[in-house]
């Protein structure tokens, strides 16, 4: 049978009785609504002083995408200074406002079946999780090898920004320059068996454990395990994990991730159940970038959208993270508008005011033309994230809700179920964007504009709709 191996390894992993030592990877912080590592190099790229060029954001920008992240964030600490580096990493990853997500819930119910864990990130949210019952480590020491209920934070503590281990200097201080780094890690992956966990596809920083575990075991690994998703487990990294002596057990949901990690307690029944991990949809960590677009043609009723623009504006220059937003607008924009400017640059957000009907939205080529609802889904979710960074749709014209139907990948799509009263729309911008200037995520920020909507004219023709897309996490 094709899946015989991992439910065999899930066997073993189940009757394995000593206490695991557990990895636990980026997407823990990932689910609980914090950004990688690439969205954090290039919410810092967004941060860079304004006289950064265009070109540098650029060259860095393609360097985040592909080169090793080490070698960016040292350059971005560079060119910002080390004071101002540090305050843009604590401000995009503050999670005081978060919960830690269930699979880090479930990791710290499994009590005595869990000695300690080795984790890459910088937050806190494990730690809370455990209701501080670990001592934590921000370098290795031998001490904890002969302890229980550790916490070994290889990169660091986000309140102790002398512990990070981020850029190239921060690393080899670390990995290089500690002589006692190399002899605890040998002594965690080769001493003992492990568990890794909150390990997403694609990510460098498992990667490069992988190598580390690799080399330290000189051919002759320990048994260790790693429940993966199924579709990260091509060949190659099959064949990697392999000579790491690390066994992978497939899932193909977060809730099956869940009941495997679950199935490890001395009795898993006695476990709360729990929800499935959810990546909050909120603005990016960095800068908030708005494409405005409006259409209001000659052949048709003249619609208010220069005043929703100066609505918007005007909620942005006295929002608190006005420093953070940028707004592009394209005004009596056509299609081609709308595709070249998320051509030339990438966007967080896109918000559209003009006519509309169920079969599309209405844009300006010198008279009236329905741009189909496919074409639209199709143009947004080429620019959806996790590969993009669109993050949010705003489609604020009258029957919208419909033509919205086809869009997919976007994590947050707001519309209009039915006709539009320009006064209520006013106001529902003006309260979406109030909240957004104040840090709160897209759905939040829906609410308050809907509020304000209800109260500008009560009864009156609104009726926004949110839709949260889970497949775009």
């Amino acid at each position: 049978m094709p899946h015989a191996r991992p439910n065999i390894d899930l066997e073993q992993l189940r009757a394995h009785r000593r206490p695991l030592v557990v990895y636990a990877g980026a997407q823990l912080s990932l689910d609980a609504g914090l950004p990688s590592r690439r969205e954090l190099a290039h919410a810092l790229i967004d941060a860079l002083p304004e006289q950064t060029s265009e070109r540098r954001r650029e060259t860095l920008r393609e360097q985040a995408t592909r080169a090793e992240l080490a070698d960016v964030f040292t350059e971005l600490e560079r060119e910002m200074t080390a004071a101002r580096f540090g305050s843009e990493v604590e401000r995009a990853l503050a999670h005081d406002h978060l919960q830690p997500p269930p699979l880090t819930r479930v990791l710290a119910s499994l009590g005595s079946r869990v000695a300690g864990v080795v984790t890459p990130n910088l937050d806190r949210l494990i730690e809370r999780a455990f209701a501080s019952r670990l001592v934590t480590y921000t370098r290795p020491s031998m001490d904890l090898l002969h302890r229980e209920d550790w916490l070994l934070k290889l990169h660091g503590s986000l309140p102790e920004r002398r512990t990070w281990a981020l850029t190239r200097d921060q690393l080899a201080r670390v990995s290089v320059r500690d002589p006692v780094y190399r002899e605890v890690l040998r002594a965690l992956f080769i001493g003992q068996p492990m568990l890794f966990i909150g390990t997403p596809e694609d990510d460098p920083i498992f990667d490069d454990v992988v190598d580390c575990v690799r080399g330290l075991a000189q051919g002759s690994p320990p048994r260790h395990w790693a429940l993966l998703p199924r579709a990260a487990l091509t060949g190659p990294f099959r064949a990697k994990l392999d000579e790491a002596g690390i066994a992978a057990i497939a899932h193909d949901t977060p809730e099956e991730l869940l009941e495997q990690l679950a199935s490890l307690a001395a009795d898993p029944g006695a476990l709360p159940s729990l929800p499935p991990p959810r990546r909050e949809r909120r603005p990016s960590s960095g800068a908030l970038r708005i494409l405005f677009v409006s259409a209001s043609p000659r052949d048709m009723d003249g619609l208010a959208v220069d005043r929703e623009l100066r609505t918007i504006t005007a909620a942005i220059e006295r929002s608190p993270g006005r420093a953070r937003i940028e707004l592009v607008p394209r005004v009596a924009a056509c299609f081609g508008d709308l595709s070249r400017a998320l051509l030339e640059r990438p966007f967080d957000l896109v918000h559209i005011a003009s006519h509309g009907e169920a079969v599309g939205v209405i844009l300006d080529e010198g008279r009236q033309v329905s741009v189909p609802a496919q074409v639209l889904a199709s143009l947004f979710d080429e620019y959806a994230s996790p590969e993009g960074s669109l993050r949010c749709v705003v489609l604020n014209a009258c029957w919208s809700q419909a033509a919205s139907q086809p869009i997919a990948k976007v994590p947050a799509v707001v519309a209009m179920d039915g006709p539009v009263d320009d006064h209520a729309a006013l106001a529902f911008s003006e309260g979406f964007y109030d909240a957004l200037g104040a840090g709160h995520e897209f759905a939040k920020a829906f609410r308050e504009g809907k509020r304000r909507a209800e109260c500008a004219v009560p009864g009156g023709a609104f009726a926004p709709q949110l839709t949260l897309h889970q497949c775009a996490n």
